[in-house]
Formats: structure tokens, sequence, C-alpha cells
């Protein structure tokens, strides 16, 4: 299950030490890194928690064909098989807010015993208690968000798993890349903000 650990900071203040017990609290086993195919960042989350919970599963592909994933007739070759069409609203890749693409359909077509739910902002008081405390009981946090107002390109939604989080900084494993990027909570908020409710912005929890 997910690790408790509290690191000693010490603060320097008018001559006096002051000590602050820092909580880092981090997903046990780890995520195995997986780089997405492209509009795959949704179905390459999926696999890694999957890979996690060591659990079989159809390559990213064929968990994107289930979560309705959509790309441009150019992009098409690069599949066996896919959607093309016209663009969503919410940009082109999985179609997740749809119940028939859900990521629960998805779990019960292939009796995968696990549920998600979707949290967006506006149904959170505190981020930070709600990352900390869904890490500890072993969830997996998918979180989706404006590309481009978090990592400076592509005006995007993109995914992430939440890998760990320590004081006021979150730890994601980037499908993209593949690799971990620490970003500040506060500017991670904003970007879900940004990219919004109506787009699917927020959290994905998966459990099980």
């Amino acid at each position: 299950m997910a690790a408790l650990k509290a690191d000693k900071a010490e603060l320097v203040l008018l001559g006096k030490i002051y000590k602050e017990t820092v909580f880092f609290i981090i997903m046990k086993p780890i995520y195995k890194l997986i780089k997405q195919k492209t509009y795959c960042c949704f179905p390459a989350c999926i696999s890694m928690i999957l890979d996690r919970r060591k659990i079989r599963h159809a390559p990213q592909e064929e968990i994107g064909y289930y979560l309705g994933l959509i790309v441009p007739k150019e992009k098409a070759h690069l599949f066996t098989k896919v959607r093309t069409g016209r663009k969503p609203p919410a940009g082109y890749g999985t179609r997740v807010g749809k119940k028939k693409y859900s990521i629960n359909n998805y779990f019960s077509k292939n009796k995968i015993k696990l549920k998600a739910k979707y949290y967006p902002l506006e149904k959170i008081i505190s981020v930070k208690k709600f990352i900390t405390e869904y890490l500890k009981n072993n969830n997996d946090i998918i979180v989706l968000f404006n590309n481009k107002k978090l990592f400076g390109t592509g005006n995007y939604g993109h995914t992430s798993l939440i890998h760990n989080i320590k004081n006021d900084i979150i730890t994601l494993i980037d499908p993209k890349l593949p690799r971990k990027r620490k970003v500040k909570l506060s500017k991670l908020i904003c970007t879900i903000k940004s990219h919004g409710k109506k787009k699917g912005g927020g959290f994905y929890l998966v459990s099980g």
C-alpha cells in the first residue's frame, strides 16, 4: 500500500531552531513507466495502473478503443483499430466522459474488479487532503489538465498519474515522455481549472 514517511525539516528563525514534520506520501508498489501512443495518454495511465496492481490487460491501443478513442484521419495509419471523425469539443483522444466509453464500462466488459470515479475541482474542498488521503489508501489518481498551462507546450488536455505528494509538490508520471515530473500543487490546480469541467478536467480515482 502507499507508504507514509516523516522527514525532519529544520527551520531557522530569529536564532532559534524549530522542527517541522514533513509528510511524504508515495505509491507502493511504484508505477512501471509506459510511453503513450499518439492520443493515448489516458489508456497509457490505465495500463500503468493495471500493471501496478498486477492485472493482465490488453495493449493501450485496445484500451483506448474501449474508452472512445478518436483521432484525425491523417493519424489513422498509426493504429490497427481506431475511430476517426470530427474533432470533439474536448479535443482528439479518449471520451471517458460518455457512459459507453467510461473507465468503469471498460473495467466491467473486461471483468476487472476495479472502480473509477470522477472528481471535478468543484467537489473537492481541499485538493491536498484529497490527494493525501487517497494515496494513503492505495488508490490510483489520474489527473486531467491543460498541458500548455502546466508544461508550456501543446494547448490540449493531457493526463498523468499522481506518484507522490511532499508538502505542496506533486510528482506526476507523465506517459508522454515517459518520466516523473515535479509540479507545484497550486499550478496543477490552475491548469485543471483552465481545462475545465466540461472537458473533463479534474481527478479520476481508481480503487478496488
